[in-house]
């Protein structure tokens, strides 16, 4: 009886032996090139929503601290934000360098804090798509081995599938070819990181980063999109802006990402394709990609440009704010649970009405249920049984402490909030709550402890102002 082994990962090098040409051009690819560890940042002095910064020896320093750059994500084409890591804990830098200005600045999503915020967890679902073999703590929300990642940028076996086996007998087991995948299969290998939608539900019982090439993406997750198309262009919104296209619609699956992109090479083929279906179309000596897909602002990018893949006939059409359409389904299962945790996520007061229906009722569900449950002894019952199934669940954690602290269970809100640190150390509202029950000796240690990691938080440092020495 033959058995058949699990392959697992092994890292980009162990390809280059065999496939040299190939690993070589693709190092020098924007997906080769989407992490890494610094060696050095522009240096700089500025000012980012309101804040002054200054960029030297690899740190970033302000007038409550510093903090220094040990990772970068993203290729460079259009800028580099930067991770910063502290007792294997990793967090985001609030600022980004932009390539296409050549400054600095905030990075997407801090242009509305005054404050230096160093407090966002890096979790798996932001490293998942900028590097390969993630070394992730369990038990916690952000820490990771060191070095976090093992291997730099997309590998290999993102696009190719785990390469245990074929490294050990190329002839008895075939990496994948994504190329040569049913269609479904085939787009899900870029989906998987060029496919955001206004909501992505993972299914119950699987985790999104189980995902290997050649399975299907609608069995790991489901993707809610708004109805009729969003206006708003957003770095990963390629997928479903190709799919909106007249050229993908009359194409249909002869139409891919592999049409116009060549991954190994980063070779742009778009203009023999758009010329296969327009050899009469006007203007054939220039480029069509330059009209039709316009590089233009991504509201969730900061000073970044993107190309629009929806290829637009009229090339100067008007852009809006998000619309106020209700979501659909892009890709997956349409379920009470999916769209009961997808409006919970965009805060539509319809969720409840499907989370109650939603089977199964597994931690996602409950989770917010508790949150939308006016009664705090339901409620504490729901977070109560998140925990059960999923101790590290900080929202939980710090949550139910509050209901236990409401309650007058102080040393069992306490204890919540206690755990909640482990599991990432700059939750404000665990250290806030716990500066609050604890003896002033010790609501002093996790007050500071807590700024060792965010010193910018002001809210933190006053209640430290209220709590004198001993």
């Amino acid at each position: 009886m033959l058995f058949l082994a699990a392959a697992f990962f092994v890292g980009s090098q162990q390809c280059h032996g065999c496939h040299t040409a190939i690993a070589e051009a693709y190092a020098r690819t924007a997906m080769a090139l989407s992490s890494g560890p610094v060696e050095s940042v522009p240096r700089g002095e500025f000012t980012a929503s309101g804040q002054h910064y200054r960029v030297t020896a690899n740190r970033l320093v302000f007038d409550q601290g510093s903090a220094p750059f040990d990772y970068y994500i993203g290729s460079g084409s259009h800028g580099h934000s930067y991770l910063f890591a502290r007792e294997g804990y990793l967090f985001e830098l609030p600022v980004t360098w932009y390539a296409r200005t050549g400054t600095w600045d905030a990075s997407p999503g801090y242009e509305h804090y005054s404050k230096p915020r160093l407090d966002r967890p890096v979790d798996t679902t932001c490293l998942w798509c900028h590097a390969s073999q993630v070394r992730f703590v369990r038990g916690t929300q952000n820490r990771y081995a060191d070095p976090p990642f093992a291997d730099n940028g997309v590998g290999c076996e993102r696009c190719h599938g785990p390469g245990s086996e074929h490294v050990r007998n190329p002839a008895a087991a075939r990496m994948v070819n994504p190329a040569k995948l049913a269609p479904e299969r085939r787009d899900s290998v870029c989906a998987q990181c060029h496919l955001t939608g206004v909501s992505r539900v993972t299914r119950a019982g699987r985790t999104f980063e189980d995902f290997r090439a050649g399975d299907r993406l609608a069995d790991y997750a489901t993707y809610f999109v708004r109805e009729g198309g969003n206006p708003n262009l957003r770095v990963t919104s390629h997928v479903e802006r190709l799919a909106a296209s007249g050229c993908k619609r009359a194409a249909g699956d002869a139409l891919w990402c592999g049409t116009c992109h060549d991954p190994h090479t980063g070779a742009n083929r778009t203009q023999a394709a758009c010329l296969s279906c327009h050899a009469q179309a006007h203007h054939t000596d220039e480029s069509c990609a330059g009209c039709h897909m316009p590089k233009s602002a991504a509201v969730d990018a900061g000073h970044g440009v993107f190309t629009d893949h929806s290829i637009p006939r009229d090339p100067t059409h008007l852009r809006a704010k998000d619309a106020p359409s209700r979501i659909a389904v892009f890709l997956g299962i349409d379920d009470d649970r999916a769209r009961g945790i997808a409006y919970a996520e965009a805060g539509d007061p319809k969720a409840r009405e499907f989370l109650l229906k939603a089977q199964p009722v597994d931690s996602e569900v409950r989770l917010r249920l508790a949150a939308l449950d006016p009664d705090p002894t339901r409620a504490a019952a729901l977070y109560s049984a998140v925990l059960s199934s999923d101790p590290a669940n900080t929202t939980a954690l710090v949550n139910l402490g509050a209901l236990y602290g409401a309650a007058g269970r102080t040393s069992d809100a306490a204890a919540l909030w206690k755990r909640a640190l482990e599991t990432n150390p700059a939750l404000e509202g665990a250290a806030l709550n716990l500066s609050r029950v604890l003896p002033r000796a010790e609501a002093r240690a996790v007050l500071e402890r807590y700024l060792s990691f965010n010193p910018g938080s002001a809210a933190v440092r006053k209640r430290l102002e209220e709590l004198p020495r001993p």
